[in-house]
C-alpha cells in the first residue's frame, strides 16, 4: 500500500508526472507509427453441379457418360476438400505470392477462420490474405480465386470426366476490397506507453527514495542490571562476662588462699575485645595482700 501511495505522490509531482505521461504518449505514438498496418482481403467460393447433373448422353452405348467426382458421397463437399488440402502447401503459397516469412499470408479452408460463415457443412473454399499493403493483397488473393478453378479442372481432368461434367465454383461473396487492420498498431502503442510509464515511474522512485534522509536508528533499549546477591551478615559474637575484683572491705577475713590461688579468669571471647581497665592491678594489688 506504501508503494502505490508513493507512485501517486510521484504522478501529482509537476516535475516528474506530466513529463512522464508526456513521454509515454510520444512513445506509443511513435510505436503506433512504426508498426505496419495490415491489410486483409478475402473471398468465397461454393462449388456447383453444372445443369446437365455431371451426365451426358452416349448414342453408341446408350450409357450416359458420368463424371467420377460425382461419384462419391457428398461429391461437391468431398472436391472441396481436395482443392483445399492441394491448395495448402508451402510451394504452392510461394507460386500464389505468398513466399515463407514474407510479408504476406494466406489461409486456405472450408470457411471454419470466417466468422461470417455459420454452417460449414457445405462445399465451400475460404480464401483470406493478410499482406503489408493493399496492392499484394488484392493480386494474391486473385491468382489463389484462378488457382482454385484451375485444381478443379486438372483434378477432373486426370479422372476423365468429360469436360461438359465438370463441376465449377461460384463466388458466393465477392473478393472484398483490402480494409486496413490496425489492432497490432493499437497493441504496439498501448504497450510501448506503459512500458515507458512504468520504467520512469520505477527510475524516479528509486532516485527519490535513494535522496531522501534515512530515519536514525532507535535507540537500544537498556540492559536490565541484575541485583546484587544478598551479602551473609556473620552472627553477632557472645557477650563475655567479666567477673568483678574482690575488694576486701576492712574488718572482713581475708579468703583462703585456696580460694585466692584458684581463682580463674575466663579467656576472651571474639576480636577487637580489649582487658577491663583496672583489672590486672587489681589482681597485682592482691597478690600483695
Amino acid at each position: 500500500m506504501e508503494f502505490w501511495k508513493a507512485i501517486l505522490v510521484l504522478l501529482r509531482r509537476i516535475l516528474i508526472g506530466p513529463p512522464l505521461l508526456l513521454l509515454s504518449l510520444l512513445v506509443g505514438g511513435a510505436v503506433y507509427a512504426v508498426v505496419p498496418v495490415s491489410y486483409t482481403a478475402d473471398v468465397s467460393l461454393v462449388l456447383a453441379v453444372p445443369v446437365n447433373g455431371g451426365t451426358i448422353p452416349n448414342d453408341k452405348t446408350k450409357q450416359g457418360l458420368i463424371n467420377p467426382f460425382l461419384s462419391f458421397n457428398d461429391a461437391l463437399k468431398t472436391g472441396a476438400s481436395i482443392v483445399i488440402l492441394a491448395m495448402n502447401t508451402q510451394d504452392v503459397w510461394t507460386e500464389l505470392g505468398a513466399p515463407k516469412d514474407g510479408p504476406t499470408e494466406i489461409t486456405i479452408d472450408d470457411g471454419r477462420s470466417n466468422p461470417n460463415v455459420l454452417d460449414i457443412n457445405g462445399p465451400y473454399i475460404y480464401v483470406r490474405v493478410e499482406s503489408d499493403s493493399p496492392e499484394r493483397a488484392t493480386a494474391v488473393l486473385m491468382a489463389a480465386r484462378k488457382r482454385v478453378a484451375t485444381e478443379l479442372s486438372d483434378w477432373q481432368t486426370a479422372l476423365g470426366a468429360p469436360a461438359n461434367t465438370f463441376i465449377t465454383s461460384t463466388d458466393i461473396v465477392p473478393p472484398s476490397v483490402p480494409e486496413a487492420d490496425r489492432s497490432l498498431n493499437w497493441q504496439g502503442a498501448i504497450g510501448g506507453g506503459l512500458l515507458c510509464l512504468v520504467l520512469g515511474l520505477g527510475i524516479a522512485y528509486g532516485v527519490v527514495h535513494r535522496r531522501a534522509p534515512k530515519p536514525e536508528p532507535a535507540p537500544a533499549a537498556p540492559v536490565p542490571v541484575p541485583a546484587p546477591a544478598p551479602v551473609p551478615v556473620p552472627p553477632a559474637p557472645e557477650p563475655v562476662v567479666v567477673p568483678q575484683a574482690v575488694v576486701q572491705q576492712p574488718g572482713e577475713d581475708e579468703p583462703d588462699e585456696d580460694s585466692s590461688a584458684t581463682m580463674e579468669f575466663p579467656a576472651y571471647r571474639g576480636e577487637g575485645l580489649s582487658p577491663v581497665p583496672g583489672l590486672g592491678k587489681a589482681r597485682q594489688d592482691d597478690g600483695e595482700g
